[in-house]
């Protein structure tokens, strides 16, 4: 699956720790430019739950990146 993110909202600092938790379950590319594009892939024994997967993966990014952007304010 391929997501394209705005790089003003989303931080890539959120992107790479959540793919690193993550890692079990599904592999994670993202490159930085203009926009933050996402290729995710669910690893095949995760596949009856790939939608779980990766709405918990995407919530969990757009979580820490407000964190991030609260933090970065202060």
């Amino acid at each position: 699956m391929l997501i394209k993110l705005d790089p003003d909202f989303y931080t890539p600092e959120s992107i790479c720790n959540m793919a690193r938790q993550f890692s079990d379950y599904m592999s994670v590319e993202f490159d930085a430019n203009e926009e933050i594009c996402l290729k995710m892939s669910v690893k095949a024994e995760h596949q009856p739950e790939s939608v779980l997967i990766i709405n918990t993966f995407l919530n969990n990014i757009l979580e820490l990146s407000i964190q991030d952007m609260m933090s970065n304010e202060r």
